[in-house]
């Protein structure tokens, strides 16, 4: 500070000096051409006149670098150099030529004068060089200020020009961007703490932690941080800083936010996505997969309805396994029945579809539902998972990508879960099989060899206990070959009459003197092959537990259809275990009748239920609308 007054003292000083010194020369002259010379005042003062005002100019010059704040040290030293150096330049020159004409006795007047013009048009060409290439400097910096400000205000990044004050980074002014962005106007933000404006209160001391190193005129850049709008929301920015540090700015940097909070979001999602992935391929059921999808889309994507519509082949039409919602803004989901809305479309086709505007693609399925854009998944044969916004145009490409990713993914687990739990039920099955022929065909085959030894012995009537015994084994055989084709596919579903197949079941089976009583009919999406087999071990269970004058009864339901009989029906605490394989009451029995029929409904997707008929027998009632479980 010392060093840069005394510059200043004695750069503005030389030039005072030499304007007084020019100005007591030029007052001195007037006395001396009145006085000694005779010249006449007026032509004195008028000789004298401009020197004096260029004088006191130059006078004026050395108080004001002396004392003007505004001229920095190096400036007025330049200022002080240059005309130093020309007055100095011009004094010997004039001298050199003064003093030689005094040696050769002549005072040559217009040589002076010459000299004179000379050094001033010299001086003129200097000023003139040197005016052109500032002209030229102040036209591309003009340019450069230019393209800054198209830059400053053009740019989709959010710019604050900072300046610290007290250590803390001060606002002096913010581009549009920001101002879009942060939700503020310029004169609002203008003199604020920008840590104290956008910065969280958790993200506080991180932000103090930026802008000391900006104050010390780092250069860097953070990758990721938050910071808050005007409106409370928090987004993910990348902020660089870019100090200044020229000594003729008042700015000490810029802050440069770029939003990357869709980048954030992005990477976010996927990172939900393959965890998402790793927890549907160790799901166990397809409930739980369908449960797990709508959760996992809930959370990744935070849309305003999620919905995985699963393909009911009976009823054709897709119904809601599983959804989320906005309760706000959303009622619950209603089947799609086929042909209706963009989801049958997807489904049919197996083409996913993005729709931004539900309005102009298609209805609603639910013209009442508020939802204006969708993302349409298909899922395979099984059914088509529906991300709902009520906003138009919602969804971005991005989300469109993420989201088929995610439907495939969800497919490929349903597929698995579907493929363990027949695995599951063909080892349950060769379970039962090992069962039966471990222990209920043993058992025959022992009563067989041990008469067979007897008649061979000479008992003629143990050879109708061996015939009696391998009836029994051709029994069981024949009921393991019926149970083991329950494990294959059922074959297409075609529209069965009830009824019909209801007498010729009766017709195969031994029916002695029990009647059949068919209470009206119904037609049923069932193969028929299969529902005639139940209802031949329903008919073949009644007659074999129900006594005399039995009647057996199918009468169709609002549910489907139900089967009883007049018997003397199933004990409450063995309802739970009559599908059981192998359980029987009868010790003449295989215990795999029921089993096969639990097994024909399990393959039609029927739930089946057990209670008293209204004559006191057994009632199997077929819901064929609902799931077993």
């Amino acid at each position: 500070m010392y060093r840069s007054r005394w510059k200043r003292l004695s750069c503005g000083g030389s030039v005072l000096l030499l304007g007084l010194t020019f100005l007591a020369l030029a007052i001195y002259d007037i006395p001396a051409d009145v006085i000694d010379e005779g010249v006449p005042l007026y032509l004195t003062l008028l000789e004298n006149s401009l020197p004096i005002v260029l004088n006191l100019a130059l006078v004026g010059a050395g108080v004001v670098l002396i004392t003007c704040r505004r001229l920095s040290a190096q400036s007025t030293y330049v200022i002080a150099r240059w005309s130093v150096l020309s007055a100095v330049s011009v004094s010997v020159l004039l001298g050199w030529v003064y003093t030689l004409q005094l040696l050769e006795g002549v005072f040559k007047p217009s040589l002076l004068f010459a000299h004179t013009v000379t050094v001033a048009t010299l001086v003129g060409l200097g000023v003139g060089v040197y005016d052109s290439r500032r002209r030229h400097h102040r036209r591309q910096v003009q340019v450069e200020n230019t393209k800054i400000s198209a830059l400053f205000t053009n740019t989709s990044d959010c710019i604050a020009e900072i300046e610290f004050v007290d250590r803390s980074p001060i606002i002096k002014s913010v581009n549009p961007a920001f101002e879009r962005t942060f939700g503020y106007d310029e004169e609002a933000v203008t003199g604020e703490s920008i840590d104290e404006l956008i910065a969280p209160p958790a993200a506080r001391a991180r932000a103090a932690e930026i802008s000391q190193r900006a104050r010390a005129a780092e250069q860097f850049e953070e990758s990721e941080v938050f910071r808050r709008t005007a409106t409370g929301e928090l987004r993910v920015f990348r902020v660089q800083s870019i100090p200044l540090t020229a000594e003729t700015t008042v700015t000490d940097g810029y802050a440069v936010y770029t939003d990357i909070s869709e980048e954030h979001r992005y990477s976010e999602q996927l990172t939900l996505l393959h965890e998402t992935t790793r927890d549907l391929m160790g799901a166990d059921s397809t409930s739980e997969v369908v449960e797990m999808a709508v959760d996992a889309t809930t959370e990744i994507f935070r849309f305003d309805f999620v919905g995985v519509y699963r393909y009911d082949e009976a009823a054709d039409r897709l119904v809601p396994e599983s959804y989320a919602t906005d309760e706000e803004a959303l009622s619950d989901p209603r089947p799609i029945p086929r042909g209706e809305a963009v989801a049958w479309t997807v489904f049919e086709t197996g083409k996913s579809e993005l729709v931004r505007d539900l309005e102009i693609r298609s209805t609603a399925s639910d013209p009442t539902s508020p939802i204006g854009s969708e993302l349409l998944l298909a899922i395979d044969e099984w059914g088509v998972l529906v991300i709902g916004s009520t906003a138009t145009d919602a969804f971005d490409d991005a989300d469109y990508s993420l989201a088929k990713i995610l439907a495939a993914n969800v497919e490929a687990a349903l597929e698995r879960a579907e493929r363990e739990a027949q695995l599951e039920e063909k080892n349950e099955r060769l379970e039962r099989f090992a069962s039966v022929i471990s222990h209920d065909l043993r058992n025959p085959l022992a009563v067989a060899q041990g008469y067979l030894d007897l008649g061979r012995g000479g008992d003629e009537d143990a050879f109708e206990r061996v015939e009696s015994a391998l009836d029994r084994m051709e029994q069981l055989l024949d009921e393991l070959s019926t149970l083991a084709r329950q494990g294959e596919e059922i074959g297409a579903l075609t529209t069965v009459d009830l009824g019909e197949t209801a007498r010729a079941a009766w017709e195969q089976v031994a029916t002695g003197d029990a009647d059949l009583r068919v209470d009206g009919s119904r037609e049923l999406q069932a193969d028929r092959n299969r529902l005639q087999q139940l209802l031949e071990n329903l008919f073949t269970n009644a007659i074999t537990h129900g006594g005399a004058d039995l009647t057996v009864i199918v009468t169709p339901t609002d549910e489907g259809f139900a089967v009883e009989d007049t018997g003397d029906g199933i004990e409450p605490a063995e309802r739970d275990r009559i599908f059981d394989s192998g359980y029987t009451t009868d010790a003449s029995g295989s215990g795999l009748g029921l089993t096969i029929v639990k097994e024909i409904a399990d393959a039609h997707d029927w739930a089946v239920s057990v209670a008293d008929g209204d004559d006191g027998g057994a009632r199997f009632a077929f819901d064929v609308d609902g799931r077993r479980d």
